[in-house]
């Protein structure tokens, strides 16, 4: 919805200011600078209603509602959609039965893109989703402050300390009630069709938060087309719960769902 809102914002900028300096002057739409200039002049007043919406809600919502607010994390979600509408991404999601019906789960994954973060959003439109992220995210500009206020914690690779405190936050949210998204890689693999070394630690989330582990497995696939469509399955694998792992050590979850997420690929 929100993108319809900004392509209509687009347009009528553009052709406010094409009618306004072009086709008022001689009754004719005929100057090819003007028009170009209205394209642009477009683009920046839907920017600027972008960057208003973001910070107008994470002022009446982001700041004020509690992490796992459903109205918050659905409005976020559609910050986030803009992008895989851009992008003529199709989503398809495969195993929606495996998904357990309390929210405060974990989500082991392996990581394709920075397009990874949005599609788990839009895809689980109905679930509290929240990531483990590099420390670097909260910098984007506009949206990185809500990436927190979503309940997503921030980790420090190059820091023990911190990034021992992360997986603990980790660890309390997933007990408060939300799902956390956790790329077990520790960042994106070149090839989609390739696992990087899982890191172990990150699978102390799932051992004591007593959690429910649901493994995905995100498959990709470019449709030589144009405009360019991107297709997208999110293939849902068998939840496993905290009595199969409890016995498990790190190394030896780690492997198990490695196996399991790479099974899709």
């Amino acid at each position: 919805m929100l993108s319809i809102f900004l392509v209509f914002v687009q347009l009528f900028s553009t052709s406010f200011f094409v009618y306004i300096f072009d086709y008022q002057v001689d009754d004719k739409v005929n100057q090819i600078g003007i028009i170009l200039l209205g394209i642009l002049v477009g683009l920046i007043v839907m920017l600027l209603v972008l960057y208003l919406y973001i910070e107008v809600f994470y002022q009446l919502l982001g700041k004020k509602k509690p992490m796992t607010s459903m109205t918050k994390h659905k409005m976020a979600t559609q910050m986030v959609s803009i992008p895989l509408h851009l992008t003529h991404t199709k989503i398809t999601i495969v195993g929606k039965e495996h998904l357990p019906s309390n929210p405060g789960f974990t989500i082991y994954s392996n990581h394709t893109s920075l397009m990874d973060i949005p599609l788990y959003m839009y895809a689980f439109y109905d679930y509290p989703v929240a990531f483990l992220a590099k420390e670097k995210v909260k910098n984007i500009f506009a949206i990185g402050k809500w990436v927190e206020a979503l309940g997503g914690v921030m980790i420090d690779r190059e820091n023990t300390r911190k990034g021992a405190e992360a997986i603990i936050k980790v660890i309390k949210h997933v007990k408060m009630g939300l799902t956390m998204v956790i790329f077990p890689e520790g960042t994106r693999s070149k090839d989609p069709k390739k696992l990087l070394p899982f890191k172990e630690g990150s699978f102390k989330v799932a051992l004591k938060s007593k959690a429910p582990l649901v493994p995905m497995t995100i498959v990709k696939k470019e449709k030589v087309s144009w405009p360019r469509k991107k297709e997208v399955t999110i293939i849902i694998h068998e939840a496993i719960p905290y009595e199969e792992m409890k016995g498990l050590k790190s190394q030896e979850l780690s492997a198990k769902v490695e196996k399991v997420i790479k099974s899709a690929l």
